[in-house]
This record gives structure tokens, C-alpha cells and sequence, in this order.
């Protein structure tokens, strides 16, 4: 938002230098970006009076001016439409400079030109361009130009938080200045001469979707003169980045500014059937804006229609087909009030944000409608010659009333540490327009519905603190405030997973929980929906990711794209997706990816890539950490994993995966190598984990090691071999790996070798051979009857 510091000073008198009052503002919380000096970029330009004007033969455009300054004539040759006899006017002399440009005598068409009459744009004074600079006409003649305007202006650029739409308007922040300053602030009074004519002859308003607009006021004008503002006007309109077009329409950008109540101007002889219609869009209805761009609607949006057709999208922009233009002499004036989220809606689903849709999203004032009508209406007379019809159409189906709040004194002064009376508080809320109503512990307070942001006894106590002065509050080192904070279990297990996976070479990584659907679809789970931001800011960012690999998956990419071969990546944080019934499952996850090579070329070694047992080897380790030991392996199911990986179970439970992540999935992501990765769920790893350390005491006794070798039909998994072993292995069994398989000659075709090594061991005792062979007899007999495993012959 950008004010100036003289367009301020018409609401509040003050004398402040400009970086103290930059300051100010921003420790009230209103923060000063930026700040800087206009001055006027020209010297040696004066007030000229054209006394002849011709055209020159042959030339569409130009004509030959004689220019009187300071008694003396000088002739110039001048291209502007509006040149013209009479017409006081900006003379650049030669000599003289105007911004860039060196002005010289110059021969154009065989005409001697003796200087330059200058528009606004070409002074630097304002965006008009299209003729020279009309000046009034007591202008004298011969002054200088920057004579007859204000000194040098401050342009404030200041950044306004979405929660304070009252300072998004120049009497707005003229209301903090005089708060910050005990000054008063003084808003335009409304002088109006009224025509008696009844409005309703002209105009009629029907509201269909009261939920959407809550209020629709408006103001007939009649006897337009379409011209351009006057100087001032437009002046202060191009400090703030706004262009001026017209007399009209600059009005109502001028009120926006002024009061942060966006306004629109209808040619009334373009409105069909004498009605305003306030709807919502059918499906798929078709709109054109002023700025000539077709829009299709749904139902979500909110129109503005006369009889016929839809003339207006509700609180964002108006219609190429009812815009205010040289012809138009009757100006149907609105001012309404629509619902924010409705507004926030339109013009995101559009992406076409706007000055009128920035205020109504944040909450403009639904009683402040009549103020910024009959302020423009006012200012429409004074430099349109409108005619403005006595009567207001005001319809208010939903009335909004001022917020009732109480604030004690007690809880002031416990919040901000200070030692505030009831007096102060009174004295503060007033300064910015609260009605304050005194009680014996405090006051009561009634909040105008220009600061919606202000719904509790805290934002009160806010207000307070910020109109107060933060520097003002005394230093307190002994807070009443209880800052102990219990321990938590979960983040200190995250933390403990962080480090351990740190410590084995991984580097943590923080992706967007917003993904891109299409590239997210093969990590959705087996008849999963995902979950949708119902306001996406575009859509390669419009669900939550369904799964930690995926954000993985990005920082590999933008890793390759950067030359960086060798990743070995993890993050831990939340994914969800929902069910075809809309419920929600939201859950922690932790994942991991390694991708390149384990070892890279030198002159003593051979490079070697990463392979399924490097992330395995990795996630294991992990689960020792963390003393995790009943996770077993079977068959993996997503659809994201090539063949080589498997599930993870804990207690019967799927809790993540394992594996070689697909190459089409790779693609997705233009990995151009193989990644491994895995996945788990936080929440089963917590409530599984060794929660204290035991000590284990080194065994007295000798363990016994055996190797078993076994044929299996090969569609028989190992883990489910592995488990039959430790069915029957009994008490004694502490260990078992396996060390071999083998598929190929010397084997039947739809078999496979397997040979696990087995450790026995007890405390007790020195386990014999004849105990370890019964036990041997006790695990081929269960394989063989479960799975038809035969001993391996020598």
C-alpha cells in the first residue's frame, strides 16, 4: 500500500520528519518498507498561453503554435489534439530540461520550433500522455511550473498484513498517525445539492444471494461532462501506481485509495431494463472483464446483472460491456459490501487479483458503503458536473452490527507487564474510533466493524500494546508466564532417528508437503483419493503428498539436474490421503534414497554403484538403533517398487517398504539412474522401540555354529523359510543368516539353493552335538512338511 505524506496530511495535521514517522509505523505494526522523495524532474519550464494555433499544411497531427511567455511570443511546433487557442499550457524552453531530454530549437515540417509545450507524462507529473498539460486559468503567465504545485512529496511504501483491511486506505493510516500522535483525524465532510427526483425511476436492486452480498448501496448521476481529473487528482493517483483514464473513473480510484471502500461506476444508458440483479454465475457462464479478457465462470461466483446479462464479477471487476466511456452522461454509482471468502475465491479460481478484490477478501466495512458512495458522488459533481439524485438506493440484507468486547485492567497489565489505569485504556481504544464504555474493572468496548481483525479481549490487548509503544513497556526477567516444558517422547525420537541416520552418511532434506497430483499418482495408496487444497495457488501444487518418498524424489532431481551424482538423502514428516468414504488418514512417515555410486573411481579402486543391500544394510541398522528386532520382509505391493523390494511387517502390521524404487517412476522425476529407498511409519517404530537399555552379559559358554543347506521350490519366499527356522529352533537359537543362494546349473529348473548359517547358544551350559543335531531334525522336518525343502546333497 502507498501513501503520500502530503495526501495524509489532509486528514491529520501533524509535523513529523519522514524517517521518524516511518518508524512509528512500524513499530505499531504497520511496516515501512520503503520510503523516498519525489521531486520534479524538469527545470526551465514555465506557464505558457497559446494565443494562436493553425494547422500546418500537409500534417495530419501537427499544428503551429504561438505560445506567449513573459510578454514574449516563441512559436513551437506542437502534435496534441487538445492543443488549442487560449489554452494555458507547460513551455519548455531551449535550454531548459525535462527529465532526459535536452530541449533545443528544431526545423520540423519547415517550421522553426523554438521549444516544447510538455503533457504530464513527459513532466514526470502523472501517467496522461495522450495532450500537453491543461493548466486553470488563473495560471500566471511566465511562472515557473513547479510553482504552482505542492513541494516535494515522500511516497511511504508500506506493507499491510492480511488481517488489517483499514489500513489499506490513506484514512486508515491518517487514523494510526493520529492515534500515534494524539492528534484528531478529520474526514471529508459530505456537501451535496441534490436533485428530488425519486431513483427509483431510474434504477432498481434485487440481491438473490443475500450469503454473498450483504449489502448493496447506490446513487443515481445524471448530466456527466466525461473530461479528464484535474491535475491534483491525478498527481496523487500516479504516486500510488494508479492510471489515471478519466474524470469518473479516477474518482472511484480515488476513493479506494482514500477510504479502502472499492467503488464502480455503470454507464447507466448500457444497463438493460433499468435493474441491477445481484446472482451467482451458472455453470460454465461466460464473462468478459474490462480489461477485454473472457472468463468462465461456476457457481461460486458472484455477478452483478441488469435485466439481460451479467454486467460486473461481484467485488473484482467490471464488464467491457458497461464501463464508463467519452460518451457516457448518466453514471449508475454502486457501493457494496460482498462476503470475503466468496471474493478470495473468484479471484484466485480467475487469477485476477485486483485493488477492489484485495479489500473485500480481507473485509472492507459493510457500514462504510454510504460514506465512499456520497464522497465520490460529491467529488462527481465538483469535476463532472454531475446532477446527483437525493435519494440512495440502500438495501442491507444481512446487517452487520459493532462487536461488543469487555477488557479489564487487571489482564492488561498481567499480559504486558505494565501498570496501566482505566484511563489509559480509554484514551488508547478511542484514539482509534473504539467506543469505550467505562465499568469498575475496566471498560466495555464497541468495535467498528472497519477492523474485523479485533474479535477478543487479546486483540484488544494488542491494541493497546502497540499504540502504547512496545519501548515503553518496562523489562520484566521474572515473566509470570510458566516456561517449563514437559518432555516429549515423540520429538525426541525423531530427533534420535535424525541423528542416527545423519551418522550413517544420510543428509535430511525439507521438500513442500504440496505436491503436483499427476507426478504424486503412482505413490498413492491401493483405492486412496488424495487430499486437495481447496485454494491451490496453481496446480503443480495442489494435494498433500501421499507418500515421504516422493519429496525425496525432488531433491533427487533437482540434485541430478545440478551435477550432483552420488545422494544418499532422508526426511521426516506427515503425508495423508483419504478414502472413498472422505476420511482422512494422516500419518508421520520416514524415508530414505541413495542413488550413484558407493565407492567413485580412483586409482586404487573400481567405482562401485549403490545397490538394494546398501539401503537395506542402512535401514536395519536403523531398526538395531532403535532396538526394533521383530520386523520381517515379505512381499512388496506399491506400485512405485521394481522387483527387487519388500515389505516391511511388525507384529502382522505393514509398516513401510524397502527396495529399487521403478524406472518409470524415475522418469517422472529424470532421476536417469537407479534410486533405493524405503519408507516407514513413524508411529508403530515409537510404540515398538526398546524404551530402556539392557545389559546383555557375554556368554560363559562357547556357542555352536551350523550351516544348513537347503533345495526349495523358487517361488517359495526366504523370509518365510527364515521364520519356519526360528518356529523350531527353540530357546537356544540366537542367530541365523543366510550366506547362500544359488539358481542355475546342477538344479532343477524351478528350484533354488539356500544355505543359512545357524548360531546356537545358552548361559547355562555347553551345548552338545547331539542337542543341536535333534533340534536340526525338529527345523528340516517343519520346512519340509510346510514348504517341501530337502537337505542340499554334498
Amino acid at each position: 500500500m502507498k501513501v503520500t505524506l502530503n495526501w495524509l496530511k489532509d486528514y491529520v495535521d501533524f509535523d513529523i520528519p519522514a524517517d521518524e514517522l516511518a518508524h512509528r509505523l512500524t513499530m505499531a505494526g504497520l511496516e515501512v518498507e520503503a520510503y523516498y522523495t519525489v521531486d520534479y524532474d524538469f527545470s526551465g519550464v514555465f506557464v505558457g498561453n497559446i494565443v494562436e494555433h493553425q494547422s500546418i499544411p500537409g500534417s495530419d497531427k501537427l499544428s503551429l503554435c504561438k505560445v506567449n511567455v513573459n510578454n514574449e511570443l516563441v512559436q513551437v511546433v506542437c502534435g496534441a489534439p487538445n492543443a488549442r487557442k487560449g489554452l494555458k499550457s507547460a513551455i519548455a524552453l531551449p535550454g531548459s530540461k525535462v527529465g532526459p531530454l535536452d530541449i533545443k530549437t528544431a526545423d520540423i515540417r519547415g517550421q522553426h520550433s523554438e521549444g516544447m509545450l510538455c503533457s504530464e507524462a513527459e513532466l514526470g507529473l502523472s501517467n496522461r500522455a495522450a495532450g500537453i498539460m491543461e493548466l486553470p486559468p488563473d495560471a500566471k503567465i511566465g511562472q515557473p511550473i513547479e510553482s504552482l504545485f505542492a513541494e516535494s512529496d515522500v511516497v511511504f511504501d508500506i506493507a499491510i498484513t492480511p488481517n488489517r483491511p483499514d489500513c489499506l486506505s490513506v484514512i486508515g493510516i491518517a487514523r494510526e498517525i493520529a492515534a500515534l500522535g494524539g492528534a484528531r483525524l478529520h474526514k471529508p465532510k459530505i456537501e451535496l445539492s441534490l436533485n428530488a427526483e425519486p431513483v427509483s425511476d431510474y434504477i432498481d436492486v434485487n440481491i438473490l444471494n443475500a450469503d454473498k452480498c450483504f449489502r448493496y448501496s447506490g446513487r443515481f448521476l445524471k448530466d456527466i461532462k466525461i473530461q479528464n481529473s484535474p491535475y491534483w487528482m491525478a498527481r496523487r493517483l500516479y504516486l500510488v501506481d494508479v492510471r489515471a483514464i478519466n474524470n469518473v473513473v479516477d474518482i472511484t480510484n480515488y476513493i479506494l485509495m482514500e477510504t479502502g471502500h472499492p467503488l464502480h461506476a455503470f454507464d447507466y444508458e448500457r444497463l438493460e431494463g433499468k435493474k441491477i440483479i445481484v446472482r451467482t454465475a451458472k455453470e460454465k457462464e461466460k464473462f468478459t472483464t474490462l480489461d477485454e479478457k473472457e472468463h468462465i465462470l461456476t457457481p461460486e461466483d458472484l455477478l452483478i446483472c441488469d435485466a439481460e446479462k451479467p454486467v460486473a464479477l461481484a467485488g473484482v471487476m467490471g464488464g467491457f460491456n458497461s464501463e464508463v466511456i467519452d460518451s457516457t452522461s448518466s453514471v449508475f454509482l454502486e457501493s457494496a459490501y460482498f462476503e470475503p471468502v466468496s471474493i478470495s475465491r473468484t479471484a484466485k479460481n480467475l487469477e485476477l487479483s485486483t485493488e477492489s478484490s484485495r479489500r473485500f477478501e480481507r473485509g472492507a466495512d459493510p457500514n462504510g458503503t454510504l460514506y465512499a458512495m456520497d464522497r465520490a458522488a460529491m467529488l462527481m459533481q465538483q469535476y463532472a458536473d454531475a446532477t446527483v439524485l437525493e435519494n440512495t438506493i440502500d438495501v442491507y440484507p444481512r446487517n452487520v452490527e459493532p462487536m461488543n468486547l469487555s477488557l479489564t485492567v487487571r489482564n492488561t497489565n498481567r499480559i504486558l507487564g505494565t501498570d496501566l489505569h482505566r484511563e489509559d485504556l480509554e484514551t488508547i481504544l478511542s484514539s482509534i474510533e473504539f467506543t469505550i464504555t467505562a465499568k469498575n474493572d475496566g471498560v466495555s468496548v464497541s468495535v467498528p466493524t472497519f477492523r474485523p481483525d479485533v474479535q477478543r479481549e487479546i486483540d484488544l490487548i494488542e491494541e493497546i500494546a502497540r499504540l502504547y509503544n512496545y519501548d515503553r513497556i518496562p523489562t520484566n526477567t521474572n515473566p509470570q508466564v510458566d516456561l517449563t516444558q514437559k518432555s516429549n517422547k515423540s520429538s525426541e525420537l525423531k530427533d534420535y532417528i535424525r541423528s542416527v541416520l545423519t551418522g550413517l552418511g544420510f543428509w535430511e532434506t525439507i521438500n513442500l508437503s504440496l505436491v503436483n497430483p499427476q507426478i504424486a499418482k503412482p505413490f498413492l495408496p491401493e483405492k486412496q483419493q488424495f487430499v486437495e487444497l481447496l485454494n491451490p495457488l496453481n496446480t503443480e501444487l495442489s494435494v498433500f503428498r501421499p507418500n515421504m518418498l516422493y519429496s525425496l524424489m525432488t531433491s533427487v532431481s533437482y540434485s541430478r539436474n545440478r551435477q550432483f551424482q552420488n545422494l544418499r538423502f532422508f526426511q521426516v514428516g506427515n503425508v495423508a490421503w483419504m478414502s472413498p468414504e472422505n476420511q482422512i488418514t494422516e500419518m508421520t512417515q520416514i524415508a530414505a534414497v541413495i542413488t550413484g555410486q558407493r565407492k567413485t573411481q580412483t586409482w586404487y579402486q573400481k567405482p562401485e554403484a549403490f545397490d538394494f543391500y546398501d539401503i537395506k544394510g542402512a535401514l536395519f541398522s536403523l531398526f538395531d538403533k532403535l532396538g526394533v528386532t521383530a520386523v520381517k520382509l515379505t512381499e512388496a505391493k506399491d506400485s512405485f517398487w521394481d522387483s527387487t523390494s519388500a515389505a516391511l511387517s511388525l507384529n502382522g502390521r505393514q509398516i513401510g517398504a524397502v527396495g529399487k524404487l521403478d524406472s518409470q517412476v524415475c522418469d517422472l522425476f529424470s532421476a536417469r539412474q537407479d534410486v533405493y529407498g524405503f519408507y516407514l511409519q513413524f508411529e508403530p517404530l515409537f510404540k515398538a522401540r526398546e524404551k530402556e537399555i539392557v545389559f546383555t552379559q557375554i556368554p560363559k559358554y562357547p556357542s555352536v555354529p551350523f550351516d544348513l543347506a537347503l533345495l526349495v521350490d523358487a517361488s517359495v519366499p526366504i523370509a518365510d523359510l527364515e521364520e519356519g527356522i526360528w518356529e523350531k529352533g527353540g530357546e537356544h537359537l540366537i542367530k541365523v543368516d543366510l550366506f547362500d543362494f544359488y539358481r542355475g546349473q546342477q538344479i532343477e529348473k524351478n528350484m533354488k539353493s539356500v544355505a543359512f548359517s545357524l548360531t546356537f547358544s545358552s548361559k547355562e551350559r555347553t551345548l552338545q552335538d547331539e542337542y543341536v543335531n535333534q533340534v536340526i531334525d525338529s527345523i528340516l522336518s517343519h520346512l519340509r512338511d510346510k514348504f517341501g525343502a530337502t537337505l542340499r546333497p554334498r
